[in-house]
């Protein structure tokens, strides 16, 4: 049984990967947008870059109660963990789409995208995030073995560590060696779109099986 909770453990570390590596151009890649291509100009005032870091905390406070509120009213329909963590990868990619709409029909003859598409990228990119997580140490105090919990949650932030080192590889490559374009962005991140969906899709196609492995944990 510890032998089959410790794989559901790391099938999942798998995916968190996955979804640190493109959450995390919010503070990487989508900075140089929002410098190089967003229409920051609202009625005269220019919305400064870094305020964007704010809009993912805020989205954090306000949506929290919202989404909490929404598991508790579900109930015995309260998704399982695996499939948590697979809407989290499929809202991050709904963010990415977002992009690559904007980026192939909402471009303006300055070469700029509206203020609002990145706006609601870091908010949708936040639901994600509040869908997955919140349950990660939870999931690894459940699953790892008692005498290897410590190192399950070392196992935990070193998915996330490694899903932040791949993004800073993908947000070089999106950004290029002459900096970031239209272009390279609309290619960068509507391969980012597919990779969330097809592996919130594939999470969401397993999770029976992990959830056999998790053998009842919830």
């Amino acid at each position: 049984m510890s032998r089959d909770k410790t794989i559901a453990m790391l099938i999942i570390f798998t995916f968190n990967i996955l979804f640190w590596m493109f959450f995390e151009q919010a503070g990487s890649s989508f900075t140089f947008l929002a410098d190089e291509i967003v229409n920051r100009n609202l009625g005269g005032w220019t919305f400064p870059t870094g305020w964007f870091q704010s809009v993912n905390s805020i989205a954090i406070i306000v949506l929290a109660p919202i989404i909490a509120w929404i598991w508790v009213k579900l109930g015995k329909s309260n998704p399982s963990i695996p499939r948590k963590f697979g809407l989290g990868l499929i809202f991050n990619g709904f963010a990415f789409a977002l992009l690559w709409f904007a980026l192939s029909s909402l471009v303006a003859a300055d070469g700029k995208i509206p203020f609002w598409t990145l706006f609601m990228v870091y908010v949708i990119q936040s639901v994600g995030e509040l869908c997955l997580s919140p349950i990660g140490l939870s999931m690894v105090t459940k699953l790892a073995p008692l005498r290897l919990v410590g190192f399950g949650m070392g196992g935990w932030f070193l998915s996330t560590g490694i899903g932040n080192n791949l993004s800073g590889i993908y947000a070089a490559m999106i950004s290029g060696s002459t900096g970031m374009t239209v272009e390279s962005a609309r290619a960068g991140y509507t391969q980012g779109f597919y990779i969330l969906v097809v592996g919130g899709v594939v999470l969401f196609l397993v999770a029976p099986l992990i959830q056999k492995l998790m053998h009842g944990v919830k």
